[in-house]
């Protein structure tokens, strides 16, 4: 893998010689959607209790709790984020005549054992039968569920963007479709019904007639292929492919040869991150 930095913006990230590539879906999974899959597999649908607090020490609150065997598991919500806390119930302390009354631990014994960050003075139990449904359509309006990612083939003795954009589909290498394989699937665009990422699918083909998706837990990937894009002869800058490519800001570069990628003729302000692979072995470095 062969780059110019130059006297561009861009700064190399070390990277871990030995790190495998397993798929490209892991990493998107946010905190805030892990604090969904949690509250989902382990409260929603179930017996539990909500409380809230409009003002507080630590401002806002919602807190779910739930008894789950011999443990109690919580999520808190704060303007700052979430926290998922679980605390054994023997850690609970419950006096004799509660038990006998099957009323369990106080709020104030529960959740000072659970956190003694949580000011449960400020609690109030809440048994709206519809706020569970909306603390988990609360949580899912924050996550960014589509991404678009821009991808580029850097031919045998390229090294620019101008020269990048110049490359139509059918001139790519083997290599190249097969990282696209990996990417994603190809789909046509006349009627497409999913995330579309600002590409046409009414048919016009005014982007092309296909490009790579892909679907992991939800999330909707499409990816701005250079090469899929049209094509306008005569264009040395090639506007059509560089108004979609360019205002993406993560722009994944195949590379080919060894000829160093000058940086610097990257010229949009929009991509932020440019990610330079090339074939290795059975994988890609």
């Amino acid at each position: 893998m062969s780059v110019a930095v130059g006297n561009s913006d861009f700064r190399p990230l070390p990277t871990n010689p030995n790190a495998k590539i397993t798929g490209v879906h892991e990493s998107l999974l946010q905190e805030c959607e892990k604090d969904i899959i949690w509250y989902r597999d382990n409260f929603f649908g179930k017996v539990h209790q909500n409380y809230l607090a409009l003002d507080s020490p630590r401002g806002p609150l919602a807190i779910s709790v739930i008894e789950d065997g011999d443990v109690y598991k919580a999520l808190v919500r704060t303007t700052e984020g979430s926290e998922r806390l679980s605390v054994a119930r023997s850690a609970v302390p419950c006096p004799w005549w509660r038990k006998t009354l099957g009323m369990g631990p106080s709020l104030s014994a529960l959740m000072t054992a659970i956190s003694r960050n949580i000011p449960y003075q400020n609690l109030k139990l809440c048994k709206d039968p519809n706020l569970a449904n909306e603390l988990l359509s609360m949580e899912e309006r924050q996550v960014i569920r589509s991404y678009k990612f821009g991808v580029a083939y850097v031919g045998l003795g390229q090294s620019s963007e101008e020269e990048m954009l110049q490359n139509r589909f059918e001139n790519t290498s083997p290599a190249f479709k097969q990282f696209l394989n990996f990417l994603g699937e190809t789909i046509e665009l006349r009627g497409w019904k999913g995330y579309r990422a600002g590409l046409d699918v009414s048919g016009s083909n005014n982007t092309g007639t296909q490009s790579v998706y892909t679907k992991w837990q939800g999330y909707e990937i499409m990816f701005h292929v250079s090469a899929m894009l049209p094509f306008i002869q005569g264009d040395r800058q090639q506007l059509e492919r560089k108004r979609h490519i360019g205002n993406d800001i993560v722009v994944i570069i195949f590379q080919d040869g060894d000829t160093p990628y000058q940086l610097t003729s990257i010229t949009s302000h929009q991509n932020h991150i440019i990610a330079v692979v090339q074939p290795h072995g059975d994988g890609y470095k």
